[in-house]
């Protein structure tokens, strides 16, 4: 019967002598990795951290390890050869599961506090968008996977609105995107109880696709946002936008045209830079009343005559 205490014993020194990746742990004679990776991985970490360059020949083989250098060290404090994307992801990839708006200007202050190096801005690009593709997957099987995930969300949540637009190319197999719009029931059925007015904009998804999100929401009887329609398309246009509005119109209660103020007001200044008809025309346009309104706009009429017709007719 063997032994159970020398049982025991070598499977202390097993674990011992396994390496662990949560702590920092010297390379010793001995030691124990799950496979060739892990072991290709810890050895670049080494050579990052002790000021040393591992070069690739294809073939590879531990023949002398020395624990303790006491020669002379140069410190590398850039371009490191063995620092490359799959050490500096490791770094970041803790950082991009709390936010992914991570800057390249973190990204290499962490590399350089976990490893004492200063990488490139190409390689904290490169690094983050490894750890990006570690976190949440290809960029290019996730958009191709949106027909699904809009699918699931029509399955799942019945009475869901969503509208397809694609292309077909002579020269390729496959729908070319344009546009999509998603909106929820619950949020169609709950515009009633909101102010009856919609509030539109759009604001671009910066990444791999050069694409716009258009949003609709309304304001509900608490004075918060309610969100109503997205829609995601391909270029932003006239073209896009109406065909936004009318699948609006389509989905959800009718509502009237109106124009945005803060757009408004930034034309009307580029046209008449005084601070006093801006004023004005700020009051008037946030006005409720239309007594208050036309008092305002008498005003503007008052000071300067081209700037009342602007208003009336080419700012609209």
């Amino acid at each position: 019967m063997p032994d159970v205490d020398a049982l025991t014993k070598d499977a202390d020194e097993f674990q011992s002598a396994k390496w662990d990746e949560s702590r920092l742990t010297l390379l010793v004679k001995g030691m124990y990795f799950s496979d060739k990776a892990r072991l290709t991985r810890t050895v670049k970490m080494y050579s990052v951290r002790e000021c040393r360059e591992m070069t690739e020949t294809g073939l590879w083989k531990v023949g002398k390890y020395i624990s303790t250098h006491v020669c002379e060290m140069n410190t590398f404090n850039e371009n490191h050869f063995n620092l490359d994307v799959d050490l500096i992801s490791l770094v970041l990839i803790p950082h991009l599961e709390v936010s992914i708006r991570y800057k390249i200007k973190a990204c290499i202050i962490s590399v350089h506090q976990e490893y004492g190096c200063t990488i490139t801005k190409r390689k904290a690009y490169l690094g983050c968008k490894h750890a990006f593709e570690i976190i949440y997957g290809d960029r290019d099987k996730l958009f191709s996977s949106l027909p699904r995930y809009m699918a699931a969300l029509k399955q799942f949540n019945p009475g869901t609105v969503v509208e397809w637009r694609h292309e077909r190319s002579p020269r390729i197999p496959e729908y070319i995107f344009r546009y999509v719009l998603l909106a929820f029931k619950p949020a169609i059925d709950g515009f009633v109880h909101c102010s009856p007015v919609i509030f539109i904009d759009g604001t671009h998804v910066y990444g791999k696709y050069d694409i716009k999100l258009l949003i609709d929401v309304a304001v509900d009887v608490n004075g918060q946002i309610f969100p109503l329609a997205f829609s995601i398309c391909a270029n932003e246009s006239e073209e896009k936008w109406m065909l936004f509005l009318n699948h609006l119109k389509q989905h959800e209660t009718y509502a009237y045209h109106r124009y945005c103020v803060r757009h408004l007001k930034a034309s009307f200044q580029k046209k008449y830079p005084t601070k006093e008809l801006h004023d004005l025309m700020w009051m008037a346009a946030t006005e409720h009343q239309q007594c208050k309104f036309r008092r305002r706009m008498e005003a503007i009429r008052q000071l300067d005559e081209r700037a009342y017709n602007w208003e009336l007719t080419d700012g609209t």
